[in-house]
């Protein structure tokens, strides 16, 4: 008798689940992280497997070049002062991601990485983790102020060091666990 009160006190039960109007609330957060899953999930899906895979190669080339890109003064006194140097560096980051996805597009690594090696499951993670890095990416350029503005909720999952390196290092692991 004592151990079917025992599986009775642990199975579920009305009276033990939580208010379902206190898990249900939809907020902001719940909106983003909806429209978040199927953003990467149409993403993923309308770029194809080799071409994620590429363009993940093309956010950490670019990235590196933002960072090493020793012309930005330069730049930024050719365009004039009508734009903050921030936008200068996130307009330098895209178009290197641009130039650097079209080359890799058309070069031999498209022929390297072929798409049949790789499962639809992995290419949405894999996808996730690719735009949680462009995100980190472009909210470490922008000033911590204007991220705050724009999303000061989600600000500690993108916008801070630890969570951009975070962000660069998730989908190299996440490589090993695309394949079929």
């Amino acid at each position: 008798m004592k151990l079917l009160d025992l599986i009775k006190s642990l199975m579920p039960s009305l009276e033990n689940l939580p208010n379902l109007a206190s898990i249900s609330s939809f907020g902001p957060g719940w909106i983003f992280g909806a429209f978040g899953t199927v953003a990467v999930s149409l993403f993923s899906l309308s770029i194809g497997r080799t071409r994620a895979v590429i363009s993940l190669l093309s956010i950490y080339v670019a990235f590196a070049f933002n960072m090493i890109f020793p012309y930005s003064k330069e730049v930024s006194n050719i365009i004039g002062s009508s734009l903050e140097e921030y936008w200068i560096r996130l307009g330098i980051f895209f178009i290197a991601y641009m130039a650097v996805f079209a080359i890799f597009n058309f070069s031999f690594i498209r022929k390297r990485i072929s798409s049949s090696e790789y499962s639809l499951f992995g290419i949405i993670i894999l996808s996730f983790l690719q735009i949680g890095f462009l995100v980190s990416v472009v909210f470490n350029i922008l000033p911590e102020a204007l991220v705050l503005k724009w999303v000061s909720g989600f600000s500690n999952y993108f916008s801070t060091p630890t969570a951009l390196f975070f962000w660069a290092f998730a989908p190299l692991p996440g490589l090993l666990f695309i394949k079929r």
